[in-house]
């Protein structure tokens, strides 16, 4: 482009340049015709009188004399006829001058008589001189006046030119000037022209084409992620407001970049978090499908094997009464063992009594009775209960019952079923010295049982197992690990929320919290929801 506007510039210049040379030119031309027409008429007034006087030789002094100046390169005088009868160059006197020469073509060019009258411009030609050089010719008409027809050389009235006065200007100044001209003109071309080229290149590049390739740079570093280049702005030209529109550009690209990011870190922590509630939702409906199942197969177990522990029983008892001693004097040691015997048999059949009605309580088998409790007293049932367990084990039991609890549409013996199961748990896993609180609150519409502990805590594999039917974590003979999983039954049935939190060696949080009111019985309702957490 500055290569462009150069040449363009240069080409301005030299038509300029020609333009003013020819100017000068016919300027100069026109100075050395008038010269040439001022001494023609200054011959002719010189000679004038020795032409009146037919003196030849005065008439051929003035023109020697005035011809011998500088830059006159040629003077002379010739007759109508053509012959030259006076000049500066005495080789051609007496020649005649050839009509259809450049000398005579102004007078003689296609006319058949001889022009007698010519303008100044039509009496001045310039015509190439045998050196090489340019001449500037002018030829001025004697005319035939009054004096002329009364001298000794009269001439006849009717004859109105006598002859003509040639001059001839040689035009070596005027070239050399043009030359000289041409030449200062090419060297001040030149010097413009390298100057138009270095300013306008030195514009260009500052105006056009750094900041063209700053842009350019930010367009790369921006391509490759870095929104943060900036574009100098300072002009208030087009490439000004390009730039200002460029950093404009990028900080809304910047910003909306950043806010597509947040966008998808807030997108990928939900997504995260929806799909650990996914997980958790999946654990929950597998467990309580498999709860579902086992209960079923628990009430079908128990219905099967209830009768035949009951005739045990009654079995067992009867043996006893008819194998008993009439006196201990009759007794003897085989009677004895026999007895102990049917008393273990006793036993263990009622302790198997014990896990049926767990599976069938477990199995939803045995209805609940709702009606509407104060749970006040429940606890205090249970504190009255557990009281001598805790003083056995050397633990702090602690019960507390906010003043403003509701009454609430529940069955309390299974309410208090779940909190015993809860609070021996809690008793079971915390050692001498440490304590374990039962509280009971509002929360918000119902209430919540709270039951925590001092205890070893559940380990983190094991937490979402505790309640599994026949899962326990305490040692071989102390469980058989339905008590949470009853504790989950009576929940569900009362369409509760059940939640643990839990950490080893810290101890355990459990929370059931329970609606002031039950839905009806053909309402469509959702398992419990079961929370799993790690703080105690």
């Amino acid at each position: 482009m500055g290569l462009a506007l150069c040449l363009g510039a240069a080409a301005i210049l030299w038509a300029g340049e020609r333009l003013s040379l020819g100017l000068q030119r016919r300027h100069l031309e026109g100075l050395v015709a008038l010269s040439a027409d001022r001494i023609a008429g200054t011959i002719q007034r010189a000679a004038r009188d020795g032409m009146l006087r037919n003196d030849a030789g005065s008439v051929e002094r003035v023109i020697r004399n005035i011809g011998s100046q500088e830059g006159i390169r040629r003077v002379r005088i010739y007759n109508k006829e053509g012959r030259i009868r006076t000049s500066t160059e005495s080789a051609e006197l007496g020649t005649l001058v050839d009509i259809g020469s450049r000398e005579c073509a102004a007078c003689h060019h296609r006319a058949v008589a001889p022009r007698a009258g010519l303008e100044r411009t039509d009496r001045i030609r310039i015509f190439p001189a045998a050196d090489g050089g340019r001449v500037l010719g002018v030829i001025a008409p004697i005319y035939n006046e009054p004096q002329c027809t009364t001298t000794c050389h009269a001439h006849p009235a009717a004859q109105r030119v006598l002859g003509v006065l040639d001059v001839q200007l040689s035009m070596a100044g005027v070239d050399a000037s043009l030359r000289a001209s041409e030449r200062q003109m090419s060297y001040g071309l030149l010097t413009t022209v390298a100057a138009v080229l270095v300013l306008t290149g030195l514009l260009v590049w500052r105006m056009v084409l750094a900041p063209v390739r700053r842009l350019d740079d930010a367009m790369e570093r921006a391509g490759a992620g870095d929104l943060g280049v900036r574009v100098p702005v300072r002009s208030a030209d087009e490439i000004g407001r390009l730039a200002s529109s460029w950093n404009e550009m990028t900080d809304e690209l910047a910003r909306t970049r950043e806010e597509l990011e947040g966008w998808n870190r807030t997108l990928e922590a939900r997504v995260e978090e929806k799909t650990r509630e996914l997980e958790r939702a999946h654990q929950q409906m597998v467990l309580v499908e498999k709860m579902a199942s086992l209960g079923k197969l628990a009430a079908v177990v128990a219905h099967e094997i209830n009768n035949p522990l009951a005739g045990i029983r009654t079995y067992a008892r009867l043996l006893r009464r008819r194998l008993a001693p009439e006196g201990a004097a009759a007794a003897d040691a085989e009677r004895v063992e026999i007895d102990r015997i049917l008393g273990v048999v006793d036993g263990e059949a009622g302790r198997c009594g014990d896990i049926v009605r767990n599976l069938l309580a477990f199995s939803r088998q045995a209805g609940a009775r709702f009606a509407e409790q104060d749970l006040a007293p429940i606890v205090e049932r249970c504190r009255l209960l557990l009281s001598h367990r805790a003083e056995m084990g050397g633990v702090t039991l602690e019960v507390r019952v906010s003043p403003d609890l509701p009454h609430v549409t529940c069955d309390g013996a299974q309410i208090q079923q779940a909190l015993l199961a809860l609070a021996l748990n809690a008793l079971e896993a915390t050692p001498p010295g440490g304590r374990v609180a039962i509280e009971i609150r509002r929360d918000g519409d119902g209430v919540a049982l709270v039951v925590s502990d001092t205890g070893c805590g559940i380990p983190e594999e094991q937490r979402d197992r505790i309640f599994e039917p026949f899962f326990t974590t305490k040692e071989s003979g102390s469980g058989v690990g339905l008590g949470l999983a009853v504790v989950y039954g009576i929940v569900t049935r009362h369409r509760g929320r059940i939640e643990v939190r839990s950490h080893p060696g810290e101890g355990s949080v459990f929370t059931v919290q329970l609606p002031r009111e039950q839905p009806p019985e053909d309402a469509e309702t959702a398992p419990p929801e079961l929370t799993v957490g790690g703080n105690a």
